[in-house]
């Protein structure tokens, strides 16, 4: 078997990001996670504009749903971020880095799950008519 080298370039012909696609046969389910930081630019500038105008559970949407921030996660930086504003100008808080844990899940082929501590692969075995339950597993 011949192995393949992913890069940033080609990385979504192999990962299949699982909010917006059905896995195909054969795939699992990976699991990325890793302590991120919430940097400058225009998303930042946009939970910014979001805790102003005082829509905060949009903005914890936002961090979750776009930027992959785990729920607790959203929260903490978002407190930090408006009791920052009440001090700080807006493009002091925009320039300070805030620590988050994102996790983004893809569908694809096991082999192509990297062997290291930021990967987990959650292999879906589906509903188990005896028990009446869905199941899946996790390997680490």
């Amino acid at each position: 078997m011949t192995e393949i080298e992913i890069t940033n370039e080609n990385f979504h012909q192999y990962f299949f990001d699982a909010r917006k696609t059905k896995p195909q046969a054969g795939q699992v389910l990976a699991k990325f996670s890793a302590i991120a930081k919430f940097v400058e630019g225009q998303a930042k500038r946009d939970i910014i504009y979001l805790l102003k105008i005082n829509k905060a559970k949009e903005a914890v949407q936002v961090m979750s749903r776009l930027h992959g921030c785990k729920e607790l996660w959203c929260y903490n930086v978002l407190i930090e971020m408006a009791n920052d504003l009440l001090h700080m100008t807006e493009t002091e808080v925009e320039k300070k880095p805030y620590e988050m844990v994102v996790e983004f899940l893809f569908w694809t082929q096991k082999e192509n799950v990297p062997n290291d501590p930021h990967w987990e692969t959650i292999n879906v075995i589906g509903f188990d008519p005896e028990t009446g339950e869905y199941k899946s597993k996790i390997e680490i």
